[in-house]
């Protein structure tokens, strides 16, 4: 479980209830059913038109991604491509034929696979590359999915609220009705901007964010992939795929 969504949806509901108690409200009183069916779906409908089909399956499809825990390892994956560099290296590229079919990950073993087979090392880069450009680009389009049905939510609250002011000043003759129509009318509103800068908007970044994680991931592969290829020596093969991690973390190397 990824903590940062959790607490920061928490966080958010927690610090805008204490604000409203402390004004003398009642946050259960912006729980409206109305506003709630007005907003998320016409706002997620709308965002449906303007995202091509592929990225809006994604969108729901990896919206679980968002709330766990970063999928990668890159310290593990390092190992792993030390080991088969190790191997590579003293019994040959073919010898890596039965561990290259066990791999669990579709990036690495496509990639040795290719370099099993003999393709050349430029071959292999041009095609891991565009698998690298369309991964990036499904991600960014999914998560993309649901920025824009942030973006739309105000609007969304905006013609709630107009729908219940409409239909409170037709009750002009009972103060009482009209009244909590306009209260009703203003909580689609404050829904509206909730669900775009607290929900929906940051978990389509949240969603793009993690995707940089499974690039890095792709791109150390790829790296790696090369210098086994090229018979790189291990040791200076490792050391710069520690370079990938990111700053501040300590890098061991499987040599010490």
């Amino acid at each position: 479980m990824d903590l940062t969504v959790i607490l920061g949806i928490v966080g958010a509901v927690v610090a805008i209830s204490v604000g409203d108690i402390l004004d003398g409200g009642n946050p259960l009183h912006l729980i409206h059913l109305a506003s709630l069916i007005i907003i998320f779906p016409t706002a997620m409908l709308a965002a449906m038109v303007a995202t091509d089909g592929e990225f809006v399956r994604g969108a729901f499809k990896n919206l679980g991604f968002v709330f766990k825990k970063n999928p990668v390892d890159l310290e593990a994956r390092i190992k792993q491509i030390i080991e088969l560099s190790l191997q590579a290296r003293r019994d040959g590229l073919l010898s890596l034929e039965a561990q290259v079919a066990q791999l669990d990950n579709p990036f690495l073993k496509q990639g040795l696979s290719m370099a099993v087979d003999g393709n050349e090392v430029d071959t292999i880069i041009e095609t891991l590359e565009l698998v690298i450009e369309e991964t990036e680009h499904y991600y960014h389009g999914s998560g993309h999915y649901w920025v824009l049905a942030g973006e739309t939510s105000p609007v969304m609250g905006l013609i709630g609220a107009v729908l219940g002011l409409i239909l409170a000043l037709k009750k002009l003759d009972n103060p009482a009705e009209m009244a909590a129509g306009i209260a009703g009318a203003f909580t689609a509103t404050v829904t509206g901007i909730f669900s775009s800068y607290v929900l929906l908007g940051p978990l389509g970044r949240k969603m793009i964010a993690k995707s940089h994680h499974i690039i890095k991931e792709q791109k150390l592969m790829l790296e790696g992939i090369i210098g086994i290829v090229h018979g790189d020596n291990p040791r200076t093969l490792e050391a710069k795929l520690l370079n990938f991690l990111p700053p501040g973390e300590a890098k061991h190397s499987s040599f010490n």
